[in-house]
């Protein structure tokens, strides 16, 4: 177990790196990085849901930093996603919201490149990730799914045209 939350808090530092990220790149980067470490982790904390999630995540990270993800790689990858984790959830309601997480990032994602958009998605993700932490007992990534809900929305704030107008304004 304790490995498992020392993955889980590497991988959530990973995460709350990316909520600053400038560009939607730098941004699927650092949460690759991630989903490297909290995969592990989620597999080693019981939460296979979140770890199967998190698989198909890390592909598709990868295809659209590379530019070849399309509506249709898009959808296949729901589709294993939902099948994947719907057949080895092993928690109830509680294995569904990884899947639920990952679905809404992977349509805003493709559908977006405004950074914005991603990271009110990513606010939703943590909220939804905090319940799901909560049940395996992965702590540290509680605690950062804290840190990042919060950071984020301060990157909101910060990158916000309402905020810049203001400064622009004074």
């Amino acid at each position: 177990m304790t490995i498992g939350l020392i993955f889980s808090a590497i991988g959530a530092t990973c995460l709350a790196t990316s909520s600053f990220a400038k560009t939607k790149k730098s941004m699927l980067t650092w949460q690759l990085s991630d989903y490297f470490f909290t995969m592990i982790a989620n597999f080693l904390l019981g939460g296979y849901t979140g770890a199967i999630s998190i698989s198909v995540s890390i592909i598709r990270n990868t295809l659209m930093i590379k530019k070849w993800d399309s509506i249709y790689t898009t959808i296949i990858l729901v589709i294993i996603q939902v099948s994947a984790g719907t057949y080895f959830n092993n928690l109830g309601l509680i294995g569904l919201l990884p899947l639920i997480s990952s679905v809404s990032y992977t349509i805003i994602s493709f559908a977006t490149n405004k950074v914005q958009w991603l990271r009110w998605v990513t606010v939703e993700n943590m909220l939804l990730w905090s319940f799901y932490d909560f049940t395996i007992k992965a702590y540290p990534a509680l605690f950062m799914d804290i840190v990042i809900t919060i950071t984020t929305l301060i990157a909101i704030i910060k990158y916000s045209s309402f905020t810049k107008k203001t400064r622009t304004l004074s």
